[in-house]
């Protein structure tokens, strides 16, 4: 790996950070002033232009290649950020894909890649980092839920299976590490504006914001300004809580 030239930032950790959720949430941490490390998995142009476009000015991000799904390629990257960073202040269990079909049309293959990528992803980065956290003494772990595991959504068992997960992982690890000053907390966005929304058609999209109490659809501002929130010392008697932000959709 190369040299990381984080100085005296506090680093944090972001999986899935090439788009959406994920690259709003280290646009924001990087002007926060953090050393943001992110990874990737297959969208390396993506990756590549956001870490040059960044370090332009200063040295703030680095992209790091590793399919979260397997064990081995967390803990091989655990294995070169450890040593030169040290423990992470925060990790931010961002990873995650849709594959939606109704189960008369489940695809066991796709199921299973969402388990992997939503949920296992968790576990292993989890693993691999925590226990230099608890070293430590201090740090955050955020998990992305969605208010999916709340609000069933036709075509979507396996998606709202994984994040209806998180939540129970979030509570589980917030009491297994809370002795340790380690706050662990998850987030549910309902719908937010990302990429994805580009592709639905503008009568569906109008239909969604009627049921919406705020009559909008989320930014990933939304999203990444709680997540600044939750790191920035002033939650700190706040673990083991899954914060919903959706515009009072699953109200």
């Amino acid at each position: 790996m190369a040299q990381l030239n984080h100085s005296k930032k506090k680093w944090v950790l972001v999986t899935g950070g090439t788009r959406g959720i994920g690259r709003g949430i280290l646009l924001n941490l990087v002007e926060q002033g953090y050393y943001v490390v992110f990874t990737y998995q297959s969208s390396i142009d993506a990756a590549m232009t956001i870490e040059h476009q960044l370090n332009q000015t200063d040295d703030c991000v680095k992209a790091c290649l590793c399919d979260g799904k397997q064990f081995e390629c967390v803990q091989a990257l655990a294995n070169e950020l450890l040593p030169a960073l040290g423990a992470p202040y925060a990790l931010i269990n961002n990873m995650g894909m849709v594959a939606d079909a109704l189960i008369f049309n489940l695809d066991t293959e796709k199921c299973d890649d969402v388990i992997k990528t939503n949920l296992s992803s968790a576990f292993y980065f989890n693993k691999c980092f925590v226990p230099s956290m608890c070293e430590q003494g201090n740090g955050y772990v955020i998990h992305m839920s969605s208010i999916s595991a709340f609000k069933g959504n036709p075509g979507q068992t396996s998606y709202a299976a994984t994040k209806a997960a998180l939540i129970g992982v979030t509570r589980s690890l917030a009491l297994e590490v809370g002795r340790f000053n380690i706050k662990v907390n998850a987030i549910a966005p309902g719908l937010i504006e990302t990429e994805i929304m580009q592709d639905m058609p503008e009568n569906i999209q109008q239909k969604i914001v009627k049921s919406i109490p705020l009559k909008r659809i989320g930014k990933v501002e939304d999203v990444s300004h709680m997540v600044q929130f939750l790191i920035s010392g002033q939650a700190d008697y706040m673990t083991g809580q899954t914060i919903v932000i959706d515009g009072g959709l699953s109200v």
